[in-house]
């Protein structure tokens, strides 16, 4: 949620680190189940449930997840994840149904009322969200996603000094949630505080000196700011590092060509053009930028 507010930027966690935010679901993974009693069978279930979401299969996890609360009605998790499957499917309304057994299975449950809370961005009431979120963080003041959830929509607001202020309290909950730490730093240099967007992203960069995400947010604050010397040896950092972002090499030409450095600009520029996975938005301005040099990209 920036500028405005999509799922890009909403933040929601699950029980395991392998169903990630977005829900973005890929390929299909064929596993066999021998169904066992007890609360192992059920751990299990969820387990294959967790994985077929993983690997694409929307209806095999949703099947798994379907048995489990045939058996248990009052399964928190599967009602839960169950939301996620129907919120990411644009399922509104089942999404809440099934949020609200989570939560009719354990009241005090903060990852649901996060999950809640992005429902409501979706149907766009603000006020429903921010109270969703601020109950989460209520319960467990260590929910990174709810925090950074209400210090995005309060970035939209304006309300910069709220923002920054939730903003931080994510960092605090989770010093590596790179995206917090991000927001804020867009935050700072929004608010002339430059610096202190770059102490913010250097101390991160020192604290995990090989994340490529947050190597690559420094470098185009840096860029941003003009001080284009370091930018292009952080974008290299991360490049070693191992992002792989398809806007890297164009961002690290630019710089190069600032720098006087064409020999090295156009080898990147020429490495997009040559890249089948670049999008057609990116090749265009590495086009553009060869041109610029006297290249046009043919050999």
């Amino acid at each position: 949620m920036q500028r405005k507010l999509s799922g890009n930027h909403l933040c929601q966690s699950c029980r395991s680190t392998r169903w990630l935010a977005a829900m973005l679901l890929v390929a299909i993974l064929a596993v066999s189940f021998n169904l066992q009693s007890g609360e192992s069978a059920v751990d299990e279930r969820f387990k294959l449930a967790e994985q077929a979401l993983s690997d694409g299969s929307i209806e095999q996890g949703r099947a798994h997840l379907e048995a489990i609360l045939k058996e248990n009605p009052a399964d928190k998790d599967a009602c839960n994840l169950l939301g996620n499957i129907a919120l990411s499917q644009g399922e509104l309304e089942q999404a809440k149904r099934y949020y609200n057994c989570a939560l009719d299975a354990d009241p005090l449950f903060a990852e649901t009322y996060n999950n809640l809370g992005v429902l409501a961005l979706k149907q766009g009431q603000m006020n429903a969200a921010m109270t969703n979120f601020q109950a989460a963080v209520k319960i467990d003041p260590m929910r990174t996603d709810a925090w950074y959830n209400m210090g995005q929509i309060l970035m939209v607001a304006g309300q910069s000094g709220k923002a920054e202020e939730y903003l931080r309290r994510a960092i605090r909950a989770d010093p590596n949630h790179s995206a917090s730490r991000h927001r804020l730093a867009v935050l700072l240099l929004g608010l002339r505080r430059g610096d202190e967007a770059i102490a913010l992203l250097e101390e991160a960069v020192k604290a995990t000196p090989d994340n490529p995400q947050i190597l690559f947010l420094l470098a185009t604050v840096l860029d941003d700011l003009g001080r284009i010397e370091e930018a292009g040896e952080r974008y290299l950092q991360a490049r070693a590092a191992g992002h792989d972002d398809q806007v890297l090499p164009l961002y690290l030409a630019e710089v190069q060509i600032k720098l006087g450095q064409t020999k090295e600009a156009k080898k990147e520029l020429n490495g997009i053009l040559n890249n089948d996975k670049a999008e057609a938005t990116i090749k265009e301005k590495a086009s553009a930028l060869l041109k610029e040099l006297g290249d046009d990209g043919t050999h």
